[in-house]
């Protein structure tokens, strides 16, 4: 008996193992990782590389893209370019943090739905139904309505209308997985649920957990832009991506730059971690079957 659930143990981490090994990003996961590492990259390093974004010259009001202001500069003579790469700073940190506290919360909420079933995964559940009922960009806007848009209340928002794509991403698969022949012989070789949990359960879905996270980061980044736009990101003086294409809208057809670099840097951001997450799908093969409940 002994050995039949030694066999049964290794037999699982063997499968796990040889479907991980034949498997490989792909080209496009591959651009998205480049192209967001460039982004990264350049924000990481915007001191060294660009001046201070709320540097004003009123000398060199609106003008176009040249050798000196490659991106053009805005109506109060700020180097849009300069804007542009401390703006993705404030993105990644932005998108990063809820990231990250979304896809771990639901991680943890997945995973002990399926260890311990009944009410616990029946509250999980209908959380996230209530979640998915609420369109998360209303609720974002109700919420900083009332507390104020400051980095704390925009986090706390941002992870609440994130974490149920994990979630629902985990979920399934994690209640499969403990239905599975090598889990029930590991009980009955004595393992608790915090061995199974951290033996089989957790390598099982940490895959999945890495393609949600870069689907989730995307969300986020379109939701904190579209906030940005609406006035409620983060607030002028500083740079941000969503306010900066509102600010320049207005002016689309005598200082396009305005409103078309902020643009591009977010389509680019947002394409790369979406390439990136299929990617990832295509590597641990998940597909990208159970994504949704993004925030929308």
């Amino acid at each position: 008996m002994t050995a039949e659930i030694a066999g049964l143990l290794a037999a699982s981490d063997a499968a796990h193992d040889t479907r991980r090994a034949r498997r490989t990003i792909g080209p496009a996961g591959i651009a998205g990782a480049v192209a967001l590492a460039v982004v990264v990259l350049v924000t990481a390093a915007a001191p060294w590389l660009v001046g201070d974004p709320l540097e004003q010259d009123f000398l060199a009001i609106l003008q176009p893209p040249s050798p000196t202001h490659l991106f053009g500069t805005d109506e109060l003579g700020r180097d849009i370019l300069t804007r542009v790469v401390h703006g993705g700073r404030s993105a990644l940190v932005i998108t990063v943090v809820p990231g990250l506290v979304a896809s771990v919360a639901g991680l943890a909420l997945a995973v002990l739905g399926a260890l311990l079933g009944g009410a616990v995964d029946a509250i999980g559940g209908r959380l996230a139904d209530v979640q998915l009922a609420v369109p998360t960009i209303v609720l974002a806007i109700v919420i900083l309505s009332f507390v104020g848009n400051s980095f704390v209340p925009l986090v706390v928002v941002l992870v609440l209308g994130s974490w149920v794509l994990t979630f629902r991403v985990i979920r399934g698969h994690a209640r499969a997985v403990v239905r599975q022949p090598y889990i029930e012989a590991a009980r009955v070789a004595g393992a608790g649920r915090g061995a199974i949990a951290w033996r089989h359960l957790l390598p099982s879905v940490l895959p999945l957990f890495f393609v949600a996270f870069t689907l989730s980061a995307s969300a986020i980044l379109l939701l904190e832009s579209s906030l940005g736009f609406l006035g409620l990101g983060i607030q002028p003086p500083q740079p941000d991506w969503g306010a900066m294409v509102a600010a320049g809208q207005a002016r689309l057809s005598t200082a396009w730059w305005l409103a078309i670099f902020p643009g591009l840097a977010l389509i680019l951001t947002i394409v790369a971690l979406q390439l990136l997450g299929d990617g990832l799908a295509e590597r641990f093969g998940t597909g990208r079957a159970g994504t949704k409940g993004a925030p929308r």
